[in-house]
């Protein structure tokens, strides 16, 4: 707790909680949208490797094109979470949806990374685990969503 409290006294938590309200709500624009751009490859991803869409497309292709969006946007997410977190530590660190979203969200960026490490050829000699691996990827990710959603009511 005395780190989380040397947190809430730095100077870039009061300037970011002192600044003006539109700072903390682009930050939640920026972080939901660097979401979108983190989530929207895997949901892509998942749909080609379950066969639903672009089946005539090469999974490398799609896996190669859409790795820079996805750590765009995940750098998006990280680098405003990060400052929304800075905004008031003290309220997120007692925060049971927040420690939820962490949780989930240490195990949704591993089953992510994954999927951009993982061989196309061990993809398609693999499809029933990869598929169940790409369900369970959006599972996580939706449910980290959620928490994070819920962070702000309670």
């Amino acid at each position: 707790m005395g780190i989380v409290q040397w947190l809430q006294s730095s100077w870039l938590s009061h300037a970011i909680a002192k600044a003006n309200h539109m700072l903390v709500a682009s930050l939640q624009i920026v972080h939901v949208f660097g979401l979108i751009l983190l989530l929207a490859p895997l949901l892509l991803i998942a749909l080609r490797i379950l066969g639903w869409i672009l089946a005539d497309q090469p999974l490398e292709g799609i896996v190669g094109q859409s790795r820079g969006l996805s750590l765009v946007g995940l750098t998006l997410s990280l680098v405003s979470g990060v400052l929304m977190f800075l905004s008031a530590p003290l309220h997120y660190v007692d925060n049971w949806a927040f420690d939820t979203k962490m949780a989930l969200l240490s195990a949704a960026l591993p089953t992510y990374a994954l999927l951009y490490v993982w061989q196309p050829t061990q993809i398609r000699a693999h499809a029933p685990l990869a598929g169940a691996h790409v369900v369970f990827a959006i599972t996580l990710w939706v449910v980290v969503c959620m928490a994070g959603r819920a962070i702000g009511f309670v």
